[in-house]
């Protein structure tokens, strides 16, 4: 007799409680030469959390009914070759001789109705020990999720880990550091609102953003990205937001400027010609983007979009505007003197600045420890019913509410100190030399320092009203010494 071999197993636990796939291969081997059946085939499915459905199920269908002389399978028990009625139903259309070796059953078309009711039952039961199983996985995560773990694979920038702590493997997500700081890259430009998808897409690109297996981060990847509040702390399970215990990568506050400039609907048409200046000006009428066009193929004129309807603003040419944005920059200034004493300052003040975060991060870093393994053991308590599930509860509220403000506290002392010295004499350079390092360059170079310098400006009846970024805002020549010095 021809027979196939058919195994199964739906977990890791099944592999750690005798139900592995050697161990049932072994069985069946051992059935297969006492009863003098000829094994042809075998077919071994391994389902996992990642890997869901029975690819070996459809193929073994499929030989069984390309070779007619075959019509015989051997499987352990009930439960390993059928999940639900409807592999039943499939099987049993087929007309085979069904082999359950460990409940010493063989099954066919002409096997009493007694004993096919009693597998019929055995199926159904076997379909509610995989609902269970379902329901005991879900539990498990959301469990996970409630202690603040992201029970799923890291997303993009960070990465899934795992050490062995007091004994057993404790998995956890860490930052990838390399692409974590391109994706800080990205959500800070896009909160600048002088950028489109598309242009995030290709800087993260030029950025040497890759997945984990090489490729290239498409804009669906990406859009979503922006979108997930897992860089700033938390992540949304199963509908709900948990606040995680993994490091962020942005803080919220810029999360929440990046979700503004998604909603925004007062956006600049994208036209196939870029002009230097469109994106920096709304109009000063309505509030609308200030856009630009090409009239007699020559002269670039810039206007209102009239988004909400026709404005009266009046068009500007690009040669007139480009004056009033070169008096705008030479408005920042801080002459050689001060900006000398203000290095001296910045680097004395520096070493002091570094060494009082790291002590802060440290005693944060050291409490946060000890709170996790508090909640660790607690939950180990409460498997073993050491507790009630009200106190666990209570406990673990009270503790998540301490873990969200630490790492809060910490990552804005770690922010804090992020570049602290170079910024800040880059920033006192660029107001030094703004004006001289403006004129030199071509308009859409210009633009780039525009950026930087500057928050939307008005437009309004061919006058601009600069908005100076901060802190550039305090360092325009009618902002007096005092405000900023210090």
């Amino acid at each position: 007799m021809k027979a196939i071999l058919y195994a199964r197993v739906s977990s890791k636990e099944q592999e750690e409680e005798g139900y592995s796939i050697d161990a049932q291969k072994k069985l069946l081997h051992q059935y297969a030469i006492s009863k003098n059946i000829k094994v042809v085939k075998e077919f071994i499915d391994v389902e996992t959390a990642k890997k869901a459905g029975r690819e070996s199920f459809g193929l073994m269908l499929q030989y069984l009914q390309k070779n007619a002389d075959t019509k015989t399978i051997l499987c352990e028990k009930t439960d390993r070759l059928y999940r639900n009625f409807k592999d039943y139903v499939i099987v049993d259309e087929l007309d085979l001789e069904i082999h359950l070796v460990k409940e010493n059953e063989i099954l066919s078309k002409d096997s009493r109705s007694h004993q096919k009711f009693i597998h019929g039952i055995k199926v159904l039961m076997a379909k509610n020990y995989v609902d269970n199983l379902s329901e005991e996985t879900k539990k498990g995560l959301t469990e996970k999720a409630e202690q603040g773990i992201y029970p799923s694979h890291a997303p993009l920038g960070y990465k899934n880990c795992s050490e062995k702590r007091d004994g057993r493997e404790i998995k956890y997500i860490e930052v990838d550091t390399p692409r974590a700081a391109v994706i800080q890259k990205l959500f800070s430009l896009y909160a600048t609102g002088n950028y489109s998808l598309k242009m995030i897409t290709k800087t993260a690109y030029d950025e040497g953003l890759r997945t984990i297996n090489g490729s290239r981060v498409g804009l669906a990847t990406l859009h979503k990205t922006l979108h997930s509040p897992f860089y700033y702390g938390a992540f949304t399970w199963a509908g709900k937001l948990y606040e995680g215990t993994h490091k962020a990568i942005v803080s919220k506050e810029l999360f929440d400027i990046v979700q503004e400039a998604f909603g925004s609907t007062n956006k600049p048409r994208m036209t196939k010609k870029q002009f230097a200046y469109s994106g920096l000006m709304v109009c000063g009428q309505c509030g609308c983007a200030i856009t630009a066009e090409i009239q007699k193929g020559k002269y670039v004129y810039y206007h209102c979009t009239g988004y909400k309807g026709k404005c009266q603003d009046h068009f500007i040419r690009e040669e007139e505007l480009a004056g009033q944005f070169t008096d705008i920059v030479k408005n920042i200034h801080i002459d050689d003197e001060k900006v000398t004493a203000i290095k001296q300052a910045l680097l004395d003040s520096h070493k002091d600045e570094l060494a009082f975060h790291q002590e802060r991060i440290q005693a944060m870093t050291t409490q946060k420890s000890k709170l996790e393994s508090k909640m660790h053991q607690l939950y180990d308590d409460r498997l073993e019913k050491k507790v009630t599930e009200d106190f666990y509860t209570n406990m673990m509220e009270k503790w998540q509410e301490e873990m969200t403000e630490l790492k809060r506290a910490i990552a804005k002392h770690e922010n804090a100190d992020s570049n602290y010295l170079a910024q800040g004499i880059h920033i006192l350079e660029l107001c030094n030399k703004a004006s001289a390092l403006y004129l030199r360059q071509k308009p859409m170079e210009r633009a780039k320092l525009l950026r930087y310098i500057l928050l939307n400006c008005t437009l309004n009846d061919r006058s601009l009203c600069p908005t100076y970024r901060s802190p550039f805002n305090l360092m325009v020549k009618e902002a007096p010494f005092q405000q900023w010095g210090g």
